[in-house]
């Protein structure tokens, strides 16, 4: 019986990786030696059971996706975006211009000063440009596709690596820059500013958290 049972896992090793390999290994029947011969014979590289090869550094990859350097650069991009769309109908969309004489309620009398002011900053001329360099003079449009893309990649574990990597790091680098150049709307938030950055990280700490959960649910 011994002698019965190593025949197939010999004839299973003697064929060798490739189809015939495994059509060889299935022939072999059930045992040890011919689940053996059925893991030598994965076609493509990939794992045991048949599925993709896993992305070189994936894990890497998505701990640089999620980490906290870009979750916070998209907190701000998340506030920024609340606070200008808050105020969008009483100024001015972000990286729009106040139009000259335009009646402003009380809370931003002072939006056109304080936009003059720092447009005299080199500092604050270079994050316009770039933005509008970046957002191809589409700064709104940018931002609602930044603050979207970092949640996304954030809730989807299962996407490529590489492309979700991308997205989030690029999306993060627009978030800080559009930070620095919608200062003045910033300042318009006031005592709402606080809470405005609370609810930028509670967004995206919470679609970081949210693959786990659901993990640990199912």
């Amino acid at each position: 019986m011994a002698q019965e049972a190593a025949e197939p896992a010999g004839a299973a090793a003697e064929a060798g990786p490739g189809p015939r390999g495994a059509a060889v290994a299935a022939d072999a029947g059930p045992g040890p030696g011919g689940a053996a011969a059925a893991e030598t014979a994965a076609p493509g590289g990939g794992a045991p059971g048949g599925g993709p090869p896993e992305v070189p550094g994936g894990v890497r990859l998505r701990a640089w996706t999620v980490g906290w350097s870009s979750g916070l650069a998209q907190a701000l991009g998340a506030a920024v975006l609340l606070v200008t769309e808050c105020v969008r109908r009483d100024v001015a969309p972000f990286g729009a211009r106040v139009p000259g004489g335009a009646r402003l309620p009380d809370y931003a009398a002072d939006f056109p000063r304080m936009a003059d002011a720092l447009d005299a900053q080199w500092w604050f001329r270079a994050a316009e440009a770039a933005r509008d360099a970046c957002s191809f003079g589409e700064p709104r449009a940018a931002l609602w596709a930044a603050v979207c893309a970092a949640l996304v990649v954030r809730l989807n574990v299962d996407g490529p690596p590489r492309t979700q990597c991308f997205l989030s790091l690029a999306g993060a680098c627009y978030c800080l820059v559009a930070g620095l150049s919608a200062l003045p709307y910033l300042a318009l938030a006031g005592a709402a500013l606080p809470f405005a950055l609370l609810a930028g990280g509670l967004a995206v700490v919470l679609a970081t958290a949210a693959p786990g959960v659901r993990r640990r649910a199912g």
